[in-house]
């Protein structure tokens, strides 16, 4: 039937570079011997999306390269409940993060990087029924992230 052979459409959309990313990433890292900072830049781009939409979940994730012997104590996260054009400038600001070192220096890490978005896509994909055949009722635009990550 068409709701199951429909029922989820999953495509793979590769970046055509910040402009078509729905959140930008900056990264930066400060690694001396007895601390590290950590600051991450992010803005909201409502142009990457065909209908803009919040972002939501958005959880921010990266290692802490520095020997340590219990490795959840190696890892720094930042979680936000939801950005959109209408959040405090836009959408946009920093998050920062400074870590003291009892050995040192530490490297900059790879910054990953979850959310989701209900009511739009990033790829302009939509579906249209031809034919008296069949009736759609509800129709459910959602994206979500995959590998998203930011380096320095």
């Amino acid at each position: 039937t068409f709701y199951n052979a429909f029922n989820r459409l999953f495509l793979q959309v590769s970046s055509n570079g910040i402009q078509s990313t729905p959140l930008n990433l900056a990264t930066y890292w400060k690694c001396n011997a007895s601390t590290t900072d950590v600051r991450v830049d992010y803005k909201y781009n409502p142009e990457s999306m065909t209908v803009p939409s919040m972002l939501s979940n958005l959880v921010l994730i990266t290692n802490l390269p520095f020997s340590h012997r219990n490795a959840d104590q190696t890892k720094a996260y930042w979680k936000i409940s939801s950005i959109s054009e209408k959040s405090e400038n836009g959408g946009s600001g920093s998050l920062r993060a400074k870590f003291e070192l009892s050995e040192g220096p530490s490297k900059p890490a790879t910054l990953a990087v979850q959310f989701i978005s209900e009511g739009s896509t990033l790829s302009g994909v939509d579906v249209e029924l031809v034919g008296t055949g069949y009736r759609l009722s509800l129709l459910k635009k959602r994206f979500a992230t995959g590998r998203y990550m930011a380096d320095c």
